[in-house]
């Protein structure tokens, strides 16, 4: 009896199991939303799993699949996503309806991993009033504060590049020595030093965080596929270890900063100002600050958690710029006639402003075009998650329900002919008017925009021209093109090196 017990509860289960992975399997079909066919465990993501095809990849596919359709289905593993591909309709997601989806739907117990409880991780209320508090870090005073120490990490840059130009130069390598010196020194006051010693303790945790390496993409994988699980284990974007070290950098120097009573005006005062009067002093505004308004919020300012902006800011501050810098860097020395005219407005700015200064980048507008072209070919982040916070009603009737997820296509959309003629082609003639709205999301877009992004904008702005200003550059034989990205990996990280040739120029 006991047998023929437990064999029906097994034929009950296994029953069970059939019937919730069929319900899971053809969700979108009853909701009557498109849908690419899915295979069972894996949705719509084997390729990715066999390490065939990126996620930015399977997201053209799917958007390109149903043109007419402004939302689409799709299966990561068992859960049902939503693909949003109507531009208006990304625009109302991010901006007009913001109300609707104010979450990432990232999930971290901060109780178990108060380090991690960062800004992009921080959910409704709590979200919004460190908005308010951190976006003070990021107006052009506080940035142009910075530029002078830039400058003093940018003389290191041609010191290094002047010693290794002899051969090959791995452009991603040395733009991620400078990057992190700039954040580390013009942010934190840290003075790492990287580019004079590469191979120093702080270069090798940096190099960590996206190391595009099996642990760090399951743990990436299961931080973005399945929230809830990353959730319950305590896995976040990146391990304990790497989390832990930079803090400690942090914390001692501003241990160091109070003790010794120094004042700077960079990322490391200003946390410590926000931790002691719990808001961030502004003297002037430009008129490019526009987008700021300063509210006071009533918010506990625990220690872990100004160390897990802090620690945040920094090491998001290494990868980013650096990608951007070696794949902007790439295309110029594709087109000689790309590279001239980049060359000749900054030596004319140059000599407008008597130097390489905060004012001559802001007049530099083709290299602002060819950021933003890099940028669009390029996205860092090939698609933006958000979840829905309150029901939100479909324009077809298909209503999104509280605690759904839906996905912006980043890549798929800024390689999409309908905005881009010639999507494939690298143009930045193109950013010499302004994209529609909902199909340029480099940063992402409306009041969750990366709050960093003026501050990334700057650092590849400088790398750019001082490069370009002292050298010519062709790509190496030994780069191999196209340029392809690691499969698993949930950015777009090339998977060879970039590699150049670099001829120094006399300037006068």
């Amino acid at each position: 009896m006991i047998g023929i017990a437990f064999l029906v509860l097994c034929l009950t289960l296994l029953a069970y199991m059939i019937k919730w992975i069929y319900d899971r399997s053809t969700y979108w079909e009853k909701k009557g939303i498109k849908c690419l066919p899915a295979i069972p465990f894996f949705g719509n993501l084997l390729p990715m799993a066999l390490n065939k095809k990126s996620i930015a990849e399977i997201m053209e596919d799917i958007y390109n699949s149903f043109p007419d359709e402004p939302a689409i289905g799709y299966y990561e593993f068992m859960t049902p996503r939503l693909l949003i591909r109507d531009n208006e309709l990304v625009q109302k997601v991010l901006v007009k309806d913001f109300g609707h989806f104010v979450d990432h739907g990232f999930e971290v117990d901060v109780k178990k991993n108060p380090l991690f409880d960062e800004l992009l991780v921080m959910t409704g209320n709590k979200w919004r009033a460190f908005r308010a508090k951190m976006a003070p870090l990021f107006t052009s005073g506080k940035l142009k504060s910075m530029y002078d120490v830039m400058t003093e990490v940018g003389d290191d840059l041609l010191e290094y590049l002047d010693k290794n130009k002899v051969n090959d130069v791995d452009i991603h390598d040395v733009m991620g020595l400078y990057s992190m010196d700039v954040i580390g020194s013009a942010g934190f006051g840290l003075n790492p030093g990287v580019l004079k010693n590469p191979e120093s303790e702080f270069r090798a945790k940096g190099k960590e965080i996206s190391a595009p390496n099996l642990r760090n993409q399951v743990r990436i994988w299961v931080f973005l596929l399945f929230p809830k699980a990353a959730k319950f284990f305590g896995i976040s974007f990146q391990g304990k270890s790497v989390t832990n070290y930079f803090c400690n950098v942090i914390k001692n120097a501003m241990d160091h900063r109070k003790k010794n009573d120094i004042q700077r005006n960079d990322f490391v005062q200003m946390i410590t100002q926000l931790k002691e009067k719990r808001n961030i002093e502004i003297k002037t505004l430009d008129s490019s600050d526009d987008w700021f308004k300063n509210e006071l919020n009533d918010t506990k300012l625990t220690d872990e958690i100004i160390l897990a902006q802090a620690q945040s800011f920094l090491v998001g501050g290494f990868d980013s710029p650096s990608l951007l810098l070696a794949f902007a860097i790439l295309e110029i020395c594709k087109k000689s006639e790309i590279q001239d005219a980049l060359r000749e407005e900054i030596m004319e700015q140059v000599k407008l402003n008597g130097g390489l200064t905060y004012g001559a980048l802001k007049n530099m507008k083709f290299l602002e075009q060819i950021i933003k072209e890099t940028h669009r070919f390029y996205p860092l982040l090939p698609f933006l998650t958000r979840v829905c916070t309150k029901s939100y009603t479909l324009s077809n009737g298909f209503t999104i329900k509280k605690g759904e997820y839906v996905h912006i296509p980043v890549s798929a959309i800024q390689m999409d002919p309908t905005f881009y003629p010639e999507p494939k082609s690298f143009k930045p003639e193109r950013f010499a008017k302004p994209p529609k709205p909902g199909t340029f999301l480099p940063f992402g877009g409306g009041p969750r925009m990366c709050i960093a992004m003026r501050y990334a904008i700057l650092v590849v702005k400088y790398g750019l021209a001082l490069f370009f200003l002292n050298y010519r550059a062709k790509l190496s034989p030994s780069t191999k093109l196209p340029v392809h990205f690691v499969n698993r990996a949930f950015v777009n990280i090339p998977n060879q090196k970039i590699f150049l040739n670099i001829e120094k120029i006399n300037v006068k």
